[in-house]
């Protein structure tokens, strides 16, 4: 495809310009600098991580992601930027610090409500489109993945930094009818997709950025995987039961060669991974409006969790348990499964939040993964916990024989609990359950729920219900293998 020749009055190419000099110098140096060690064939992967090392943000949120692509059923963890390299490639690695630093960007360039919205489809259809491409052999999934996050670029950078024409072009988009990209034509002189297209030449990012943006996308290409997951994840934003999810569902599953009710309950297990890919990249609000089944999407500060004094819920526990046996099934990513036992714990037992902890590969640390429902954020830092090294308890009895443990609200832990009890000095008193997931007969994971003393205690079923989910997490796990797809 030949690139077309602008002259310095052409609007789309002064936009790049702009962007480039004056709203994102910072993220062009760093893409500049990632893309110079990508060319040259002599680099050392480590001039890599120099690069991401300088922002011990980047850093964090990097590895946080090679994790969450790289998680092994025995709690292996990557904890260098190095070992990422090594475990995932380099163009994986640098297509994740891409992404982020990219993010950071749009972020640092005043949020919208449109941007917002925008990256919450991206991050959404992002899910779809690698799982689509697992199913077809894609000889590189996360490159879809990548590509799908980042295929809005245009659209992002536009609606973060275009002022005064972007309050213009919103006014169009919302007043009049006609096609979104002749209404951009007619305010901007471009449309926003070749901005991503522009951008995407410009930073050096994937081909498949800027190719899965052209015309004439073949459906069965990859390029096709990457419209097909973002149109899917449009879909969605009109509610699950809508004629137009469906329609899209069912599009989906043909281009998967599966029946619609085997691809159901992936695709609706696949909006909870969004969200959570999303809250990893640091998009708490994008990942607010991804719509999830039985959760109402939001874009406002508060947590769309379960309402705080909602109940046990048998009929949506059992419908979850149900998608995780279907998931199983299909053999899907054992972290799809696992974020749904995670969504299970947290909506449908009446708890407050719940958490998702994995035991490190060298057994020595307990540390959340994911966590769930109102005040799921500040519950992610206390959740670590040392179990070498430290004084034995109950949480290293739950780690090393198994056992279910549970904690009334109202009275003190005992003393073989120490570590429950620094949990509830950080986080007040409350009514604990923790259960073990169990994988090729040792225990990988801990599923955890609470609910604040003031409530009424969990009931039997509850308990048992958090018992379910851990059964069927450790069974997608056994099934995995040493490596997970997810």
């Amino acid at each position: 495809m030949s690139v077309p020749v602008f002259t310095a009055s052409d609007p789309l190419e002064a936009w790049v310009e702009r962007l480039r000099t004056q709203d994102m110098p910072i993220f062009s140096s760093t893409l500049a600098a990632i893309g110079e060690v990508a060319e040259n064939d002599a680099s050392p992967t480590s001039a890599l991580g120099r690069i991401i090392l300088r922002d011990a943000g980047m850093t964090a949120r990097v590895l946080r992601m090679a994790n969450s692509v790289y998680f092994k059923g025995d709690g292996q963890r990557i904890s260098t930027i190095s070992r990422a390299i090594v475990l995932l490639g380099f163009d994986t690695v640098r297509n994740i610090a891409v992404s982020v630093a990219l993010i950071d960007a749009f972020l640092a360039g005043g949020v919208r409500d449109r941007v917002t919205a925008e990256m919450a489809r991206c991050f959404h259809g992002a899910v779809h489109a690698r799982y689509a491409a697992q199913v077809r052999g894609d000889s590189s999934p996360e490159e879809v993945f990548i590509a799908t996050l980042l295929s809005r670029i245009g659209e992002l950078a536009f609606w973060c930094f275009s002022g005064d024409v972007g309050l213009r072009l919103d006014r169009a988009l919302t007043e009049q009818r006609c096609a979104t990209e002749q209404i951009e034509m007619d305010v901007l002189g471009f449309r926003l997709r070749s901005l991503t297209q522009m951008l995407a030449r410009e930073w050096t990012l994937p081909a498949l950025v800027s190719s899965a943006r052209s015309d004439g996308v073949r459906p069965d290409s990859r390029d096709g995987l990457v419209t097909a997951g973002y149109r899917l994840a449009e879909a969605a934003e009109w509610g699950w039961d809508s004629e137009r999810a469906r329609s899209a569902v069912r599009d989906y599953a043909r281009l998967l060669k599966l029946g619609v009710g085997e691809i159901s309950p992936v695709v609706l297990a696949h909006a909870g991974e969004a969200a959570r890919i999303a809250g990893l990249y640091g998009c708490e609000e994008a990942a607010r409006r991804i719509p999830r089944p039985g959760v109402a999407a939001t874009d406002s500060g508060n947590e769309p969790a379960v309402a705080k004094g909602a109940e046990h819920d048998p009929v949506a526990e059992l419908d979850v348990a149900r998608r995780m046996v279907t998931l199983i099934a299909l053999q899907a990513a054992s972290t799809t499964v696992l974020d749904l036992a995670l969504e299970g714990a947290g909506r449908t037992l009446g708890a407050d939040r719940a958490v998702l902890a994995l035991v490190t590969a060298n057994r020595t640390q307990l540390s959340a993964r994911a966590t769930e429902g109102v005040g799921a954020q500040q519950l992610m830092r206390h959740f670590n916990f040392l179990l070498a090294g430290a004084p034995r308890d109950g949480l290293t009895d739950l780690v090393d024989q198994a056992r279910m443990i549970e904690v009334a609200a109202g009275l003190p832990a005992a003393p073989g609990l120490s570590s429950l009890a620094r949990l509830r000095a950080a986080l007040g008193d409350r009514h604990q359950i923790l259960v073990p997931v169990e994988a090729n007969g040792q225990v990988v994971a801990v599923l955890y729920i609470d609910r604040a003393a003031e409530r009424p205690a969990f009931n039997e079923e509850a308990g048992e219900g958090l018992l379910h989910f851990a059964r069927l997490a450790g069974i997608a796990l056994e099934q995995s293998g040493p490596r997970s797809g997810g």
